[in-house]
């Protein structure tokens, strides 16, 4: 416990050399102004927002965030000592996990908050945030694994993007329900929706059992991806 406590709080330091606490400030500020010039009536209803805006600006937050501190631990070494230390690939992974959902929670709570009003069940909103920021962390430590920089990984990454956006169709009635319930991201959306008005007793129970199936299949992925191709390129 105190190895992942000192790992935590050298993410964090971590985070902050490389402005990811500038960038994400600039972001909420920016996301802010924006949908604080929606109509009023629009924001009356967080329900039919708050989902879409969160799993979209968490795929900076969480997605891009984890990919680009995998990279620039690789290429400045950083991995290659942390391979030969006591930590764990599992350790690893819950650390960036950890740390970027507690920045996601902070920078989305307080966009909602200022936007949409405290008056959202916020415990729902913790969770919905936490289980998305998680699936994307998992995501983008197994979808960056093949990358040596940023700008090989931009391209294959917008679909990966496209694919994390798709369950939106679902949650808006574009498409029939059905054709996305299997989408990895889509209990979270109704987990979201739930901070906002009433969801159906047997949505919450899929949206938490598979939040929580979806979470443990992420992370063994991004445990493989971690430990057959990052870590043999690293050393």
């Amino acid at each position: 416990m105190r190895r992942v406590i000192a790992m935590l709080l050298w993410e964090a330091r971590l985070q902050r050399r490389y402005m990811f606490y500038a960038v994400t400030a600039i972001v909420a500020a920016i996301w802010v102004v924006l949908l604080r010039l929606l109509p009023a009536e629009v924001r009356a209803d967080p329900a039919a927002l708050v989902p879409a805006f969160v799993l979209t600006n968490l795929q900076i937050t969480a997605f891009y965030f984890a990919a680009a501190l995998v990279l620039l631990e690789r290429g400045q070494g950083v991995l290659a000592a942390l391979l030969v230390s006591p930590l764990s690939a599992d350790e690893y992974l819950w650390i960036k996990a950890l740390s970027l959902t507690a920045l996601a929670l902070v920078e989305n709570a307080v966009i909602v908050g200022l936007v949409f009003g405290p008056n959202l069940q916020w415990g729902w909103f913790v969770v919905g945030t936490a289980a998305l920021c998680f699936l994307y962390v998992f995501a983008a430590v197994a979808t960056v694994a093949p990358h040596a920089g940023i700008t090989t990984f931009l391209l294959p990454s917008v679909g990966w993007v496209t694919f994390f956006t798709a369950p939106l169709l679902g949650y808006y009635d574009v498409v029939p329900l059905w054709a996305f319930v299997w989408h990895p991201l889509m209990p979270s959306l109704y987990l979201l929706e739930a901070a906002s008005r009433h969801v159906a007793p047997e949505f919450l129970i899929y949206a938490v059992l598979g939040s929580l199936t979806w979470c443990v299949v992420a992370q063994v992925w991004a445990r493989r991806r971690f430990t057959q191709v990052i870590a043999p390129a690293s050393v």
